[in-house]
């Protein structure tokens, strides 16, 4: 395939009038001058040529929850997601019990074998039960867990497809757990918590990197004991060691707190997620949608109103409805972020958080052939997996 006439998009800046050749699925040449007469050729015609995104958090979309565990609602997520110029992600649980989460596991080892998938599944991020009370946010209670009085060995048996995990540091035992999940090759992320530096720095230095969606469900400055102390909303803006993930949408956090955690970890510190649920991508109405699987009957539930999900009553926002691709634009269009900047929080950087960046997360020669092409509106219009294309609409220009 190739794709000629196009604004590529790299970490760097932006290259014009560029003719990238995909090859066996990858990224043969960025400025091809000759090509088989016979191979398929797309004219962007200005359109900018973006490395597919790169979701590292995200429960669903199209009417389907990973935690659902079947095909029907593992095609319906991943379809959402490409529409949307996604072309990698990782499965997310909610908490549950173990069984129900092991279940979506093997659904997750199902589908990263997927030959030619219109959506990669890289793999999984469990995001609770080993989190806190206080900033469960719309997690189901009855399911926590803590590290030092209930096993966790059902992650450790799993490491083959689970690639991150959120915990909140400040749980008793999270210190040995963070070890020992490093060990076993997987990302600890902290979220969910309700901690305090003195109980925060401990989990760091065993290996703590990442942020879950920062500024939400999680720690902040307080006076604890008549003493000011920052919580690990602070310390990912302030730690190096840590990455960021954040919730563009503009309901999650605003325009103005996108350009403070940019000023402070910039592009390659900060990541967009879009924690999407199922509701991603479905008409807006009246509906009660499940938090995870469809198959427990007291499951958390949700409602879609003004743009984002939320508890039925109001009390908390559940979660997103909006694809990477549109969050790219909010950081764009509503903090300020310049496009290249924007691209890489959506691209190679979560995938340097998750170590898939040899593959994926930016348009390289010998890369896999993931393009999200997007027309001067950041609308996406095409979107290219393995050099396949696997999604298309007309350009919209605003």
């Amino acid at each position: 395939m190739i794709i000629k006439n196009g604004r590529v998009v790299t970490p760097q800046g932006i290259l014009e009038d560029c003719t990238l050749k995909l090859e066996d699925g990858k990224i043969a040449e960025l400025y091809a001058k000759e090509w088989d007469v016979a191979e398929t050729v797309i004219d962007a015609e200005g359109a900018y040529l973006c490395p597919g995104f790169v979701d590292i958090h995200t429960h669903g979309g199209g009417g389907g929850d990973f935690m659902d565990a079947e095909d029907e609602a593992f095609d319906a997520a991943l379809g959402f997601h490409s529409r949307y110029g996604t072309t990698s992600l990782l499965a997310t649980s909610v908490t549950a019990p173990p069984e129900q989460i092991c279940e979506m596991l093997s659904f997750v080892r199902k589908y990263k074998e997927k030959e030619h998938p219109i959506c990669r599944v890289m793999g999984a991020h469990i995001e609770g039960p080993y989190i806190s009370y206080k900033n469960k946010g719309a997690q189901h209670e009855r399911f926590l867990r803590v590290p030092a009085k209930d096993s966790y060995d059902f992650i450790l048996d799993n490491s083959d497809v689970i690639r991150t995990v959120t915990i909140a540091p400040e749980l008793e035992g999270a210190e040995q757990m963070t070890k020992d999940l490093v060990a076993a090759g997987i990302v600890v992320c902290g979220g969910h918590d309700d901690g305090e530096k003195a109980k925060i720095m401990p989990v760091l230095e065993a290996g703590l990197s990442h942020c879950t969606h920062l500024w939400c469900a999680m720690s902040t400055v307080a006076m604890r004991d008549g003493v000011r102390s920052v919580g690990l909303c602070e310390l990912g803006l302030t730690d190096d060691r840590l990455t960021v993930e954040i919730i563009a949408d503009n309901h999650h956090i605003t325009s103005d707190m996108m350009k403070l955690i940019f000023k402070c970890k910039g592009a390659t510190g900060m990541c967009v997620v879009s924690d999407s649920l199922r509701a991603g991508g479905m008409p807006i109405g009246d509906t009660l949608y499940s938090l995870g699987t469809k198959k427990d009957p007291n499951a958390q539930k949700f409602i879609v109103s003004d743009g984002v999900a939320r508890l039925p009553d109001g009390s908390r926002l559940a979660g997103s409805i909006q694809p990477v691709s549109q969050m790219v634009k909010n950081l764009v269009q509503d903090a300020g972020i310049p496009l290249w900047n924007a691209v890489t929080c959506g691209s190679l950087t979560p995938a340097k958080v998750v170590g898939i960046d040899h593959l994926v997360g930016s348009i390289e020669v010998g890369k896999l052939a993931d393009i999200c092409i997007m027309d001067e509106g950041l609308n996406v219009i095409k979107t290219i997996t393995g050099g396949k294309l696997v999604y298309e609409r007309e350009r919209i220009n605003g």
